[in-house]
């Protein structure tokens, strides 16, 4: 029996694959449970099921010639037989050869599995969304499939802990949808449950996702423990230790000045060059960090003033 090729031959063969496209690939892969969530979420198909098992990519068992899907979930009922073939595909981009495909992967997956089949496919790009949401006509009288797609704006605002904790893998997607401090703060919390090396990845990928002010403000609340997952705290710190050894430490310094000079002048609006000068003299990340919450949480252009009086004057001090 065909196996699924190696994930380098299909990185090797087809341009079109990134990064981007292999990290949300592998959100759904690592948990199936993401595909029946965001079903029921975003298209309001509901999946009576007691769990989801990864099946295999390989759609050549039934088809003539070689056919790989991106994510393949098998939805098992409570009698532990599948009721349902999820199909999932990632799309960065429209490509005129999935409609073609599209349909195979479909009946192909029915026939495998003697239940319903269905293809979900992902997209950040509203562009290619408006496209895979065109019906695909067969040829074959009321042969029409109509693909269930779902956008990354779609994705949920996932800002409960527990609700984190029972899906990380939709609270990462949720941060990269959304990227909100608050939304970050809560993914990287339900990290703490998985593997090292998922966590780390999905960690990463979470603080690539914000913006340059939000991730130096997540980075902040960080240095302050405000955080309770220990991992978190473990692997921000092993990452200022290997920048101190990397001789990074004054770019971090300095990506903390810049939080502070840019949250300053979007409160005060208007910065004397005396006091840029006193926050570029500033070394002390402790003090940066105290500054980024302070100015954050200023509600007020004369609050905002007050706290960066104190906190230059206590790195004076």
């Amino acid at each position: 029996m065909p196996t699924a090729p190696p994930m380098a031959s299909l990185t090797a063969c087809d341009p079109v694959l990134s990064f981007d496209h292999e990290m949300l690939v592998e959100l759904f892969r690592k948990n199936g449970e993401l595909a029946t969530e965001l079903l029921q979420t975003c298209a309001g198909i509901k999946l009576d099921h007691a769990r989801v098992d990864l099946g295999s990519i390989d759609l050549t068992r039934v088809a003539p010639s070689g056919y790989y899907a991106d994510a393949v979930m098998i939805v098992h009922g409570h009698d532990n037989k599948p009721v349902a073939g999820v199909i999932v595909e990632v799309q960065l981009q429209t490509d005129r050869d999935k409609r073609l495909t599209w349909p195979v992967y479909v009946t192909a997956l029915r026939a495998e599995l003697d239940c319903s089949a269905m293809l979900l496919v992902f997209t950040p790009d509203p562009a290619v969304a408006a496209w895979a949401r065109q019906p695909i006509e067969v040829g074959h009288p009321g042969f029409r499939l109509a693909p269930i797609v779902i956008g990354l704006d779609q994705v949920p605002q996932v800002r409960d802990a527990d609700a984190a904790s029972r899906l990380p893998e939709l609270a990462v997607l949720s941060a990269m949808a959304h990227p909100e401090i608050e939304i970050a703060k809560t993914a990287i919390g339900a990290l703490a449950q998985l593997p090292t090396d998922r966590a780390e990845l999905y960690f990463d990928v979470i603080l690539d996702a914000l913006p340059a002010t939000i991730r130096q403000l997540v980075e902040a609340s960080m240095l302050r423990h405000e955080y309770k997952s220990d991992f978190a705290r473990k692997y921000y710190g092993q990452g200022l230790e290997q920048g101190r050894q990397d001789g990074l430490e004054q770019g971090h310094q300095a990506g903390l000045r810049g939080a502070v000079m840019t949250l300053a002048r979007t409160k005060l609006k208007h910065l004397p060059d005396e006091v840029v000068t006193a926050i570029n003299g500033v070394s002390d990340p402790r003090v940066l960090t105290e500054l980024v919450t302070a100015l954050g949480e200023a509600r007020s252009a004369r609050a905002a003033r007050a706290a960066l009086d104190r906190g230059l004057a206590g790195s004076r001090g």
